[in-house]
């Protein structure tokens, strides 16, 4: 496999694992409203989650966010270290980034340095100075 593939596959990668937050934290809902149905449909007057349940729940959102920083790791990689760098992958990433602004504050700070780095290199994605 050429050094462009692997990039590639690297990118794809990681742009599936920037979703593992969302996927921890939907997991997380689930699990917690399952437990108070529970409560609700037994009607006890002191609201208890198991212990399992709150572990499960933690354990699924931290999960999450190891595969985040994982995906990261990918597209940098794919980007810095392969020099993969394409028009799809560069609207991925602005798209990505502007996202990321909405998850203060690391997020925003992070979304910020992106998106700056992104419009700084657009030359080297193949786009031109302008980006429309």
């Amino acid at each position: 496999m050429n050094k462009e593939t692997i990039g590639k596959y690297v990118a794809v990668l990681g742009l599936l694992l920037f979703w593992a937050p969302l996927w921890g934290i939907v997991d997380s809902y689930l699990i917690m409203s399952s437990s108070f149905q529970e409560i609700t449909l037994f009607g006890s007057n002191e609201p208890k989650i198991s212990q399992e349940e709150m572990s499960s729940t933690a354990l699924s959102t931290v999960t999450g966010f190891i595969l985040f920083l994982v995906a990261l790791c990918f597209l940098t990689f794919s980007v810095v270290g392969l020099n993969y760098r394409t028009k799809w992958l560069f609207w991925a990433l602005i798209i990505y980034s502007t996202l990321l602004l909405f998850m203060f504050p690391v997020g925003t700070v992070l979304g910020v340095t992106v998106l700056a780095a992104l419009v700084l290199n657009r030359e080297k994605f193949g786009l031109d100075g302008d980006l429309t």
